[in-house]
């Protein structure tokens, strides 16, 4: 008796005569083997499975699914250009037989104990299932055993790579220079700045402007910034602060809904409203200058 082992089947042989044995496949089923051409006597496949007396080895070949599951299997093992194994799925046993005599094979004159239908290792497993519910849960279970363990050894190559980018991009960020010179974070200036309302109706509402410009692009709003236009102006403000969005919370925060209306870099509202805003919107700058 010798044991062959692998990653999915473990094999132990024990001599029936020199051309058969019987082995253990898959750690569940005692079948009886062909040495020579690595055969498996059916009949083994249902009793190790504890098939019903009603299944019989001539069954199997009768389903529809059985055929075309051979078909590919003759398919995948005849070299490229072989003529055709059929012209239609309409085919009889003994035209399988004859022409799939590779994947397996009815040996008749053999002892009582070792005659009868032989499939090729490959078919084992499907001829077991069709034969046990039971069995087949347990290869469903190998299979999806086998792909939890494929698919966490993916997950460790990608975070392998991921972790590999990561140092990587750390290490070029370091080489990049600097985006703002040194000394000149602090070059931001910020204006709100109001716009009258044409018609007469609107003279108690304003348009504020929310505008942040570095300092060699504020030019063309100098005008407005010596102008009584100029509603709320900061200057040497960091690159990081971004106020829009904060103005614009403080609008929200402070007034009621209906005496504002925001669009874009635009807030309308009423004029009486106005002192109570510049003192929040004062407030969150001289906060945000403490802070840096």
């Amino acid at each position: 008796m010798s044991t062959l082992e692998n990653t999915t089947t473990v094999i132990v042989h024990e001599a029936i005569n020199e051309e058969y044995e019987w082995v253990q496949f898959n750690k569940q089923l005692r079948l009886i083997r062909s040495v020579k051409d690595d055969m498996y006597q059916m009949q083994s496949i249902l009793t190790a499975c504890f098939a019903p007396d009603t299944k019989h080895a001539d069954d199997w070949f009768k389903n529809q699914s059985t055929q075309e599951l051979l078909s590919e299997a003759q398919r995948d093992r005849l070299p490229s250009g072989s003529p055709k194994t059929h012209e239609n799925s309409e085919i009889s046993l003994d035209r399988l037989l004859s022409v799939l005599h590779k994947t397996h094979e009815n040996r008749k004159n053999l002892p009582i104990n070792l005659r009868g239908w032989y499939v090729h290792r490959l078919l084992v497993n499907a001829v077991a299932m069709w034969a046990s519910p039971r069995y087949a849960w347990h290869v469903y279970r190998l299979l999806d055993e086998i792909h939890r363990q494929e698919r966490g050894e993916m997950e460790k190559k990608l975070q392998a790579k991921d972790e590999v980018i990561e140092s990587k991009d750390k290490s070029i960020q370091k080489r990049i220079p600097r985006s703002v010179p040194k000394g000149k974070e602090k070059s931001y200036k910020y204006m709100i700045y109001t716009e009258e309302l044409e018609k007469e109706e609107d003279r108690d509402m304003v348009m504020l402007h929310l505008v942040r410009r570095n300092n060699k692009s504020f030019y063309d709003l100098a005008k407005i910034y010596k102008s009584d236009r100029n509603w709320f102006y900061r200057e040497n403000l960091p690159i990081s602060m971004t106020p829009n969005e904060q103005i614009k919370e403080i609008v929200k925060n402070t007034l009621p809904q209906t005496h504002y209306d925001i669009k874009g870099c635009t807030i309308l509202t009423f004029k009486e409203d106005l002192t109570l805003l510049k003192e929040k919107i004062t407030e969150y700058f001289d906060n945000f200058k403490e802070e840096e």
